[in-house]
């Protein structure tokens, strides 16, 4: 059974990651990324839970907002639920997602199923 909101899309997208605990940044790549959240893959994910403050860099601009680690692979990465993206956010995320599938699907099924 899909526990997924929204569909995810095999995107590789600059991310800075600020762990609100120990305000230490760092910064990675988006494996995947859905209007919900995002896989970073990273050898030091941090644990389940942990709030951090996200920055992704797409075409336009930045998305700024913040989520929670929901998933950790030590050695691979983490996966990143959003929670506070505004509606513009969204709106310039979403439309720079089906850009890139549009773009990319004569080439391969980008939507994770």
């Amino acid at each position: 059974m899909e526990r997924r909101e929204c569909p995810r899309y095999l995107v590789c997208v600059e991310i800075e990651i600020v762990d609100r605990g120990s305000r230490i940044p760092s910064r990675g790549n988006t494996t995947d990324v859905s209007l919900s959240g995002c896989y970073v893959a990273t050898i030091f994910p941090l644990p389940v839970g942990a709030v951090v403050d996200i920055q992704m860099r797409i075409a336009d601009g930045h998305i700024k907002g913040y989520g929670s680690v929901q998933t950790c692979h030590r050695g691979v990465g983490m996966g990143i639920k959003f929670a506070d993206l505004t509606r513009d956010a969204i709106d310039r995320l979403d439309a720079y997602l089906q850009t890139v599938n549009s773009a990319s699907a004569g080439e391969a099924a980008l939507i994770l199923q």
